[in-house]
């Protein structure tokens, strides 16, 4: 039987890396999601780079940062609920978000975008402080992860050991900036796509 090559046929993998509490990421969400799905037949895989490992934020660096908030909001139309960024003394990690992602894919593989999905709209739209393991937890479960094996696998060293591995591995591929996709064709040719983009230039520049 013949199969015709699709426009895509050229492409082996796309990986994703990003961070749930990066905003340029909640804003390409949307892209991705329709990406992912029009792309059903080459491998699709996530890389959570971690884009903070703490900084405590006083009002110069929240008015600040809103700024940031508010240019993803004129460009992608999304919700932002900065609760959670305005609290006092809030402290920017993101590496428990990403282990999250990295326990939701341990535990159930498919869940793994469902988790960074939750993720971004909990602390994003509905202002809820994503660092804490309780409000982490309550996302897992929001997912259909089961809570008390969610919290002991995320709590593990092993978890750890593997957020930390996943943005070694970002940086390996030279990776600085989120959102990035990384696109690698049948023949192992590597390129990136950085930045946010809509789902029709992205489809375009990956049709072969």
């Amino acid at each position: 039987m013949f199969f015709a090559a699709t426009p895509y046929s050229h492409l082996s993998e796309v990986i994703f890396v990003g961070d749930p509490m990066c905003s340029w990421c909640y804003g390409f969400g949307p892209e991705l999601t329709k990406l992912s799905a029009e792309l059903k037949d080459v491998t699709f895989s996530m890389i959570m780079g971690g884009l903070r490992d703490g900084d405590v934020f006083d009002e110069a660096k929240l008015k600040n940062h809103l700024g940031y908030w508010e240019a993803v909001e004129t460009m992608t139309g999304l919700p932002f609920d900065a609760t959670a960024l305005s609290q006092p003394h809030f402290n920017y990690t993101t590496e428990p978000a990403c282990r999250a992602v990295l326990t939701a894919r341990f535990l159930d593989k498919t869940k793994e975008y469902a988790m960074y999905s939750a993720l971004q709209q909990a602390f994003y739209a509905e202002g809820k402080d994503v660092t804490q393991e309780d409000v982490i937890v309550e996302v897992a479960a929001s997912i259909g992860l089961e809570k008390d094996l969610f919290r002991e696998t995320f709590q593990s060293e092993a978890m750890r050991k593997a957020t930390a591995a996943d943005k070694q591995k970002a940086a390996t591929y030279g990776v600085s900036s989120f959102p990035t996709l990384i696109i690698i064709d049948k023949q192992g040719h590597m390129s990136q796509l950085r930045g946010y983009k809509k789902y029709e230039a992205l489809i375009a520049l990956m049709k072969k």
